[in-house]
């Protein structure tokens, strides 16, 4: 087995190009792939994109296939057609045979791992989609005058503002890369899309928060993978790109982007947009948020678990997220 963890730039310039409707540029890039990585990319995509792809079989796609190596023609249509038999029925394709053992290896590489054990097949670090905006060095943080007029806009003190940032973020708006914080929840795609993308796409739909916790590994450049894979998936011919968005939640306060139109937004892409800008909008979406949620109360009275309820949702126990938002209180100074 060859692992692949990061996507190259021959694999981004395939996905890139195939998630738009081109057909012979993509074979071109495809043809250049290795056959471990081969697998794997034509595994990102929506099935329908590749098999738009793979029926539109004409000359200058035949063409596109074949690359120069050290002065020698390298047809690479028969692992491409073979990759793309196993990659589209999900497994060993007897009809079809391997073109050589070394694709026959990176056929079960890709099974056992992506198929069967449900693994993302390539770790994405940017949006192929071109949707979101560039991230900002260094991109302006909350003040305590900040703080001060959220608190007093929603009629509650301060620490008890400054407790969900900690809970929620661990009171980071933004990680060194300028990036909003995020969490990508594949329960929330799921039921967006239909389930659509639950037998083909595992590791971006599921049905349940706790099935789709195996997909989240702590860190920033996960989220963002899954994210950005779920952004360039299409069905019918649309885009996901908003449902996406909607999937996640955003920002200091943890936001999710479904909330955008309850929140003045025109869209979940306005939305994220906003959020990349500062921690001022992304406080600005959290009074928003807790006022049209009617949560303000409990925040003032300090009922943490009538605010998580409504703020987390009903399984706010599980993660003891009224507790922690309790002793976070106590920790920015907050006094019962």
């Amino acid at each position: 087995m060859i692992p692949v963890k990061r996507m190259s730039v021959r694999a981004k310039s395939f996905v890139f190009w195939v998630t738009r409707g081109i057909h012979e540029i993509p074979f071109e890039y495809l043809s250049e792939l290795p056959d471990h990585e081969l697998f794997r990319a034509l595994a990102v995509p929506s099935r329908d994109d590749i098999r738009r792809l793979f029926a539109s079989g004409s000359k200058d796609s035949k063409q596109a296939a074949k690359h120069t190596v050290r002065g020698e023609v390298v047809d690479r249509i028969r692992q491409m057609t073979y990759a793309f038999a196993v990659v589209t029925s999900a497994k060993f394709e007897s009809s079809i045979p391997a073109p050589s053992e070394l694709c026959l290896r990176s056929a079960h590489d890709y099974l056992h791992q992506c198929v069967a054990m449900k693994q993302i097949p390539l770790e994405i670090d940017e949006d192929l989609t071109r949707a979101l905006p560039k991230a900002k060095k260094n991109p302006p943080r909350l003040t305590e005058t900040d703080y001060t007029s959220a608190a007093g806009s929603l009629g509650v003190d301060l620490p008890a503002i400054k407790a969900v940032a900690s809970v929620e973020s661990g009171g980071a708006g933004f990680g060194a890369d300028g990036l909003p914080i995020i969490r990508y929840e594949l329960h929330r795609f799921q039921a967006k899309t239909g389930r659509h993308f639950h037998s083909t796409h595992p590791y971006l739909s599921q049905p349940t928060l706790s099935a789709g916790a195996p997909y989240h590994n702590g860190k920033q450049l996960r989220e963002y993978s899954l994210l950005y894979n779920a952004m360039l998936l299409r069905y019918n011919g649309v885009p996901m790109i908003e449902q996406a968005i909607e999937s996640a939640s955003w920002g200091k306060f943890q936001i999710m982007g479904e909330n955008w139109s309850a929140l003045g937004w025109p869209s979940a892409l306005a939305f994220a947009s906003d959020m990349y800008v500062s921690e001022g909008n992304q406080l600005s979406a959290f009074v928003k948020f807790v006022k049209n949620k009617g949560l303000d109360k409990a925040l003032k009275k300090h009922d943490w678990a009538a605010f998580a309820r409504g703020y987390n949702g009903p399984l706010y126990a599980v993660n003891h997220y009224d507790t922690n938002l309790k002793q976070a209180f106590r920790q920015n100074g907050g006094k019962e």
